[in-house]
């Protein structure tokens, strides 16, 4: 079964490093990818290259500036015709309006993965967003990456068609495993000190603000723990600030983007996350290989993956009281986090393995070229 996977571009975020990942099982599922990107080759958006090229990938730029440029449609066209493809994937909104048709005009068809939750958009997001529903609905079959999504969606397009179906995304059990592993040297970290892990990109609806004036009251209970920002983004400048006004200097690190992720997890004695909106978190699936307990936002798809008092401990977003006291609780129960630990890689071994996906994404491969409707998807509430 040979792929082109289609994507707006290759920077860091959760759907990028879904390609990467999906690079690595697709072969042992018996599919061959291609990967194009919709935008220029740069440095700045190219940062995923070298793993993809690890993998044996050399994208195609395609470089189209906008959805409305005169070249959209034939450049992707190109772009199949080239990769002798049997189906287009397409992730993220650009590649979703875009793949469909410019599939349609080579004789194939296309599958669209969308990896957010539907929201409050001006009216051009909003647009393109119906446009990529429409596209998808038409060209072949959406997929969401939660149940919670597909709800979603369901909910803002009045529709719940044949063509929709839920297939959560995968991590690579081998990588993010739940062997301990000693903090990176050059973070200098106290020695035995207990970590707390808050792995995203720095944009606001991540929680990152809650985050620090939660640990300004973690800090004054657990002077000894540390917590490591994992990631960069615009509001970083904005976020150290916060961090200086409420003196935390000592006891907050930001770390800036680290390509040592699964290392920075295996270190940590907890992983938090208290986003506002998640369709399907790559970060708390990956806490969850390695084994870690989290402390979560009680957001849309957070409950596929974590299991409240099980393998983690969910809480009202927003809310820095119940993030503080959920974290020193499980700072201070050490037990009681390990055993949360274990359930969350129970989970991953269940429902997020990266070979388990790749298999199911090739059932939908097979069923979209052949024309036939979407399967269900198989789903399962850990809450």
């Amino acid at each position: 079964m040979r792929v082109l996977l289609l994507i707006d571009s290759l920077t860091l975020g959760g759907a990028e490093n879904v390609l990467a990942t999906l690079a690595r099982a697709a072969p042992a599922a018996g599919i061959r990818l291609r990967v194009a990107s919709l935008e220029a080759r740069s440095h700045e958006r190219a940062t995923l290259l070298a793993r993809l090229e690890g993998a044996g990938l050399r994208p195609r730029f395609l470089d189209i500036p906008r959805l409305a440029h005169p070249a959209a449609v034939p450049r992707v066209a190109a772009a199949v015709r080239a990769s002798g493809c049997d189906v287009v994937h397409a992730h993220l909104e650009h590649a979703a309006v875009l793949a469909p048709v410019a599939a349609r005009l080579c004789g194939r068809r296309a599958v669209v993965t969308l990896h957010h939750v539907p929201g409050r958009l001006p009216w051009r997001e909003a647009l393109k967003e119906r446009l990529a529903v429409s596209a998808a609905t038409r060209g072949g079959g959406l997929i969401c990456v939660s149940r919670a999504s597909l709800e979603a969606f369901a909910d803002r397009y009045r529709s719940r068609p044949g063509a929709w179906t839920v297939i959560p995304n995968g991590v690579d059990l081998s990588l993010f495993d739940p062997t301990p592993a000693p903090p990176p040297a050059d973070l200098r970290l106290p020695a035995g000190a207990p970590l707390v892990a808050f792995v995203a990109a720095m944009r606001g609806r991540k929680g990152h603000a809650c985050a620090l004036e939660a640990w300004r009251r973690v800090a004054d209970s657990r002077p000894d723990a540390r917590l490591l920002l994992v990631g960069s983004g615009a509001r970083e400048p904005a976020l150290r600030a916060l961090s200086a006004r409420l003196d935390l200097s000592e006891t907050v690190r930001f770390t800036g983007y680290r390509d040592d992720v699964a290392r920075m997890m295996r270190a940590s004695t907890l992983v938090l996350l208290p986003s506002r909106t998640e369709a399907l978190p790559t970060t708390l699936i990956e806490a969850a290989a390695c084994g870690r307990a989290v402390v979560a936002s009680d957001v849309e798809g957070v409950p596929e993956v974590v299991a409240h008092g099980h393998s983690g401990l969910l809480v009202p977003p927003d809310d820095p009281d119940r993030l503080a006291g959920a974290v020193l609780a499980l700072l201070d129960d050490g037990p009681r986090r390990e055993a949360m630990g274990r359930a969350a890689r129970a989970i991953a071994e269940a429902r997020f393995d990266m070979r388990l996906w790749a298999r199911r994404l090739r059932g939908v491969y097979e069923r979209v070229a052949a024309g036939a409707p979407l399967a269900a998807g198989e789903h399962v509430t850990v809450r």
